[in-house]
């Protein structure tokens, strides 16, 4: 999984493409649905390559948030909008891939009915706990866990949290009940009011919690440490052999949508994705931007749906 986010990453430095608009578009405001709640990473980020998103075309973008179950509501919205380009979501591993093995039956298809745009983002995850609880490092944490068995309650807002979760539950041997969210940040306030004792979460998220040292982290969910935290220990380094897991971001508009309208589209968000406004929050938040064509985030989808797989075979959940 890994190996193909860097193949994508080395793609996505060759060049940048100009921005070609399509013929009297856009007219209005284009609106992104955010399948999470305000103050995600979702939210955070669109807002933030908005400004440069309306130098650009002359519109701003405009979230609409859509919190519920894995994503659902908003990504069969999207999949039903009219394709015009005004419209867009944005997807991720939980809207995009892990769905097709979460449920039984989907409102939507991810490769049918919505049309990739490009990647924005790979987002390493933190492993975070309460900073009152006694628990200074990963195997403290299993240590923990371990002498209070099915006392530990983490919250879970999306299929990353869930997932990334289960994984280390599988592989360290231990037993947590999950608390689900509507979003990652409601978990994280409900964290920090000690409802909670921890959760593995998009470093935006819980990144002011840090900060004030209300939760504390314990390791990074990726192979590789973060620029950002250098400190911080990787799950595998931590020693729970064989953990990887990193979450991703991306815009899709309705299937259907015309292709110049999505060139038009594309160029203007990789454009903001590569300003030095967004360059600047991604080194500090420790995201790593990746910005495809079309066509390679085609190929990055199919290929993630087949990851999830494995992952939830890992995790062994079973789909709703």
């Amino acid at each position: 999984m890994i190996k193909f986010f860097k193949v994508l990453l080395l793609t996505a430095s060759c060049g940048l493409p100009a921005f070609a608009q399509a013929a009297g578009f856009p007219q209005r405001p284009v609106e992104v649905v955010i399948t999470s709640t305000p103050g995600s990473t979702s939210d955070v980020l669109t807002r933030l390559i908005g400004k440069d998103f309306a130098e650009t075309t002359g519109q701003p973008l405009v979230v609409v948030s859509k919190a519920s179950a894995s994503g659902l509501v908003g990504s069969s919205q999207v999949a039903r909008a009219r394709p015009d380009g005004y419209t867009l979501l944005l997807g991720g591993n939980t809207t995009m891939a892990a769905n097709v093995h979460l449920f039984k039956s989907l409102p939507y298809d991810p490769l049918k009915d919505l049309a990739p745009v490009t990647l924005a983002t790979v987002n390493p995850l933190l492993l975070v706990v309460r900073s009152d609880l006694p628990v200074k490092s990963v195997q403290d944490l299993i240590d923990y866990a371990k002498k209070h068995p099915g006392e530990l309650n983490y919250g879970a807002g999306n299929s990353g949290g869930k997932v990334s979760v289960a994984l280390l539950k599988s592989l360290a041997g231990i037993d947590a009940t999950e608390v689900p969210y509507k979003g990652a940040s409601q978990a994280a306030l409900d964290l920090v009011a000690g409802r909670l004792q921890f959760m593995i979460v998009d470093p935006v998220v819980v990144d002011s919690f840090v900060k004030e040292g209300k939760l504390r982290p314990l390791a990074v969910t990726t192979k590789e440490r973060l620029d950002s935290m250098p400190d911080l220990p990787t799950m595998e380094e931590a020693g729970v052999k064989g953990y990887e897991y990193a979450s991703w971001l991306g815009y899709f508009a309705p299937r259907g949508t015309p292709d110049e309208v999505i060139t038009s589209l594309h160029d203007a968000l990789v454009k903001a994705l590569n300003s030095k406004e967004a360059t600047d929050y991604f080194e500090r938040m420790g995201m790593i931007r990746k910005t495809t064509t079309p066509t390679d985030l085609t190929t990055f989808v199919q290929d993630q749906i087949a990851t999830w797989g494995k992952l939830v075979n890992i995790a062994d959940l079973q789909p709703q």
